[in-house]
C-alpha cells in the first residue's frame, strides 16, 4: 500500500487556522492538539477528576459483547477500571452499512490516535466510537450511493415519522434484507463478495435497531483493533448520565449565552457558523414517547420548539433524576456529556465538528471542566490499482484530479480531437458560459425583474447557438472516444464524486467487495500526521 499526503485549497477558514495558525484560535480552545505537553497537561487534569468507571465498564462489556466484540475490545474495556486509563473518542450518527466513508475514517483515526497517545504518555489510551443513536433524521441515513451507470442512491424502503431517534426505530428485517440484497446486486462479483455478504448478513440478523446494525458492522470491521463502541441512547447509558443532565439544566442559561456569544464572535472574525445558536436554546431534547422534541427556554420554563411540551425547571430536573432516558443532547451538550461520562484524553472531529467546538469553551468552563484537545480526523481517498494504472496510461495526474476535479482535463481531451464528442462538448461549453454569464445575471437581479428576464433570455440564446452548431456537426465519431470518456466519468465518480471528496459520498461496501472485509483494519502502521489535510492511498 502506498500512502501520499495531499494538500489542496482549504475552504474552511477556521480549519486552515486550526492546522497552521493555531495561535489565532488559542482563546477558543483549552489545549493545542499539536503540542505534546498539552496532552500531558490534559492527562494530569483527568487524574484530578472522578468518573463512574465501574458502572461504565459493566455497561460497555454487555453492549460490546452484544455487538460481537473481539478479545482486544473486551480487554480495552477492562482497562477502563484503571484510574490512569483514558480514552480517545470520535462519534457519528448510525448510517446504513456505516454510511459515508468518513465514518470508517473516523474509526481509523481514533484507533491510530489512541496508539500514538498511549506511546507518548506510557499510559493506557483506549479508542471509543460514540454512536449518536439519539439522532432522528432518518432521511439523512436511509441510503447509500453505489455505482449504477454512475453514482446513484440506493434507499431502504422503511420509513419513519422523522422524529424518532434511530436507536428507537425497530429495524424492518424484510426491508433491510431487501436493501442489502439490492446493494450487492450492484456490485461486481469478486473473490471477496460472498465473505463480505456473510459479514453484513450476520450483523443484520442480530440487530434489533438501525443503531445495532451500524454498531455490529463497525465492530466487525475493527474486531482486532480494540475499538469500543458506545450507543449513547442506550437507556443504561442515560441512567449513568442523570447527574450530568442535572448540571446542564441548572447551568442551562449560562451555557446557551456563552455559546451564542462565541458564535457571534466567530461571525465577526469571518469563521463559518455551524450551529446558528440562539440565547433561548436549551440544547437538550425531550423524548415524548418515541418522538424527540427540541427544548427552548421561555423565562424560567422549558418548552418544545413547536409547543409540544412545557416544563418548569424543577419538573425537568425531576425528569433528569428519575427518567434520564427521556432526555438527550444536541451538538452543544453532547461534547459536555462525553467529557463528563468518560475520561476523554482527546476528541477526533471533522471540519464541521471542530468549527462548532470552537464556540464551546465557555460551556465546558461553566461545568468546571476543560475542553479536551481536539484532533482533526484523518481524511483519505482510496484508489485501486486498476484506476491508478489506467490514469497513468491516459496521462492523468491523480493529485490534480483530487485538488481540482476533471473538468479541465476533459475539456482538453475533447478540444484536442477534430472529431468532437458532441454532447460532452456541448454540456461543457454550456457550463462554462453559464459560469461566465453568472455575474451579469446577479447584476441584472439587483437592477430589476425586467432586466433579469432579459439576462436569462440572453443566456438561453447563447446556449441555443451552441445547440445549433452541434446540430451541424456529425456525431458518428463519438463512439471512438466513448471508452476514454467513460473512464473520465468513472474517475471523477471515484475521486471527486458530485464535486466533493470520496469520503462524503462513497460507502465502504464497494471497497470491501474489491479488497476484502479486513481492508480498512489492515491499513499499515504509518506515522499519521493529524495536521495533514488529506491522504491518497493506493491499494
Amino acid at each position: 500500500m502506498r500512502i501520499d499526503p495531499v494538500q489542496f485549497g482549504e475552504t474552511n477558514t477556521l480549519m486552515k487556522d486550526y492546522r497552521y495558525n493555531f495561535e489565532k484560535l488559542a482563546n477558543k480552545f483549552d489545549y493545542s492538539p499539536f503540542v505534546e505537553r498539552a496532552w500531558e497537561e490534559r492527562f494530569r487534569e483527568l487524574q484530578s477528576r472522578e468518573f463512574k468507571r465501574e458502572e461504565t465498564v459493566e455497561i460497555l462489556k454487555k453492549m460490546n459483547e452484544y455487538y460481537g466484540a473481539g478479545a482486544e475490545t473486551l480487554a480495552h474495556i477492562e482497562r477502563l477500571y484503571e484510574k490512569d486509563s483514558t480514552v480517545m473518542i470520535a462519534g457519528q450518527q448510525a448510517g446504513l452499512l456505516t454510511g459515508p466513508m468518513y465514518t470508517v475514517n473516523k474509526a481509523i483515526s481514533v484507533i491510530e490516535a489512541a496508539k500514538q497517545k498511549e506511546k507518548m504518555l506510557g499510559k493506557p489510551v483506549l479508542p471509543v466510537f460514540w454512536v449518536a443513536g439519539e439522532d432522528h433524521d432518518f432521511e439523512e441515513i436511509n441510503h447509500v450511493y453505489l455505482e449504477q451507470d454512475g453514482l446513484k442512491k440506493q434507499k431502504i424502503s422503511q420509513a419513519t415519522d422523522g422524529k424518532t431517534s434511530v436507536s428507537d426505530v425497530d429495524l424492518d428485517s424484510e426491508a433491510a434484507n431487501e436493501f442489502v440484497k439490492a446493494c450487492f446486486r450492484h456490485l461486481p462479483e469478486s473473490m471477496h463478495t460472498k465473505d463480505v455478504y456473510r459479514h453484513v448478513h450476520h450483523a443484520l440478523e442480530g440487530a434489533r435497531t438501525y443503531s445495532d446494525f451500524f454498531a455490529k458492522i463497525l465492530t466487525s470491521l475493527f474486531k482486532h483493533q480494540g475499538l469500543i463502541v458506545l450507543d449513547a441512547h442506550a437507556p443504561s447509558i442515560r441512567k449513568l448520565e442523570s447527574d450530568y443532565f442535572i448540571q446542564m439544566i441548572e447551568h442551562n442559561e449560562a451555557i446557551a449565552s456563552g455559546v451564542y456569544a462565541k458564535e457571534q464572535e466567530n461571525k465577526r472574525q469571518g469563521y463559518p457558523v455551524t450551529i446558528d445558536a440562539e440565547v433561548s436554546d436549551a440544547h437538550l431534547f425531550y423524548h415524548d414517547g418515541k418522538q424527540r422534541v427540541l427544548l427552548m427556554r421561555e423565562g424560567s420554563r422549558f418548552v418544545g420548539k413547536q409547543g409540544e411540551v412545557e416544563f418548569s425547571e424543577d419538573e425537568l430536573l425531576m425528569i433528569a433524576e428519575e427518567t434520564p432516558e427521556r432526555l438527550s443532547n444536541n451538538v452543544v451538550t453532547r461534547p459536555l456529556m462525553q467529557d463528563l461520562l468518560l475520561p476523554c484524553l482527546g476528541f477526533i472531529g471533522g471540519p464541521g465538528e471542530i468549527s462548532y467546538w470552537s464556540v464551546l469553551r465557555s460551556a465546558f468552563s461553566e461545568l468546571s471542566i476543560k475542553m479536551p484537545p481536539t484532533l482533526p480526523r484523518l481524511s483519505f481517498t482510496f484508489i485501486s490499482n486498476s484506476i491508478k494504472n489506467r490514469a497513468r496510461t491516459e496521462g492523468i495526474d491523480l493529485y490534480e484530479v483530487l485538488r481540482n476535479g476533471l473538468s479541465e482535463e476533459k475539456m482538453n481531451f475533447l478540444s484536442s480531437h477534430s472529431e468532437v464528442p458532441l454532447e460532452e462538448m456541448k454540456r461543457e461549453m454550456k457550463e462554462q458560459i453559464s459560469r461566465l454569464h453568472a455575474p451579469f445575471r446577479r447584476e441584472a437581479e439587483r437592477t430589476g425583474p425586467d432586466v433579469l428576464g432579459y439576462a436569462e433570455k440572453n443566456l438561453e440564446y447563447m446556449e441555443s447557438l451552441i445547440d445549433d452548431m452541434g446540430d451541424r456537426i456529425s456525431k458518428e465519431h463519438l463512439k471512438k472516444y466513448e471508452n476514454t470518456l467513460a473512464f473520465y466519468s468513472r474517475l471523477e465518480d471515484v475521486i471527486r464524486p458530485k464535486g466533493g471528496l470520496q469520503e462524503r459520498i462513497w460507502n465502504p461496501l464497494p471497497f470491501l467487495n474489491e479488497f476484502g472485509w479486513d481492508f480498512f483494519s489492515k491499513i499499515p502502521e504509518y506515522e499519521w500526521d493529524f495536521r495533514q489535510q488529506h491522504y491518497l492511498i493506493y491499494s
